[in-house]
């Protein structure tokens, strides 16, 4: 069994790159649409947005454990990616603070969202250099672009 303790030991049940993908990539997502003055349109959108933003503090701490992935054990063991891991969770928790307040600041909302770019690519260049990370932003810059609101309107 692959999952999930093994003595004092705890794993995730999937690899570290499908716990980001499942738990980042999408909420990321809603940290830039409001940066790029997106905004919430009522208590619903606010719920969506709150919910990725714990997402993405949370997300720092799961994928400190190793899970199924080639590379997992190696990455959790290494200070710099225990630091950025950190770091992420940081990162959420300042967009769980905006969430909670249903702030409209934009210029608040792309500051977190650039740290958020920052740490996505410091990790990718250290630990997965063969991955493109700038397209974390494709889906919510290409959406920007068509003027197409992330709250589905």
């Amino acid at each position: 069994a692959t999952c999930c303790r093994t003595g004092d030991e705890l794993t995730l049940p999937v690899s570290i790159n499908a716990a980001m993908v499942g738990m980042i990539d999408h909420s990321a997502d809603y940290i830039f649409a409001l940066g790029n003055g997106d905004l919430p349109r009522n208590d619903n959108d606010w719920h969506l947005v709150s919910n990725s933003a714990y997402e993405i503090m949370l997300a720092g701490t799961v994928i400190q454990i190793p899970g199924t992935g080639q590379f997992d054990r190696q990455w959790t063991q290494e200070q710099d990616w225990i630091t950025l891991s950190e770091e992420l969770t940081a990162i959420g928790a300042d967009a769980v603070e905006l969430a909670e307040a249903q702030s409209t600041d934009t210029e608040a909302w792309r500051s977190v969202g650039d740290r958020l770019i920052q740490n996505c690519l410091n990790c990718h260049q250290k630990f997965k250099p063969e991955i493109p990370s700038d397209g974390i932003l494709r889906g919510s810059t290409e959406r920007q672009s068509r003027g197409i609101s992330i709250f589905g309107y």
